[in-house]
């Protein structure tokens, strides 16, 4: 069964989650709105669980095969 999510502890803000990664907000609003980026639109406001959208972030900045 799947665990409830603890209000105000397991989802980010957009400013507070691309600050964690190090990207611009813009970028990471981008790749929510186009799904590339799991977010949950409450409102007007982008909300990031920061153990789903780390790692999917890390490997989008890993460089391809064959690039250096």
């Amino acid at each position: 069964m799947n665990e409830p999510i603890e209000r105000g502890r397991d989802l980010l803000p957009l400013r507070r989650m691309a600050a964690r990664l190090g990207v611009p907000s813009a970028w990471l609003k981008e790749r929510a709105e186009t799904g590339d980026v799991p977010a949950l639109l409450a409102g007007h406001r982008w909300l990031f669980r920061p153990d789903v959208v780390g790692p999917i972030v890390a490997a989008m900045a890993e460089p391809k095969g064959g690039e250096s």
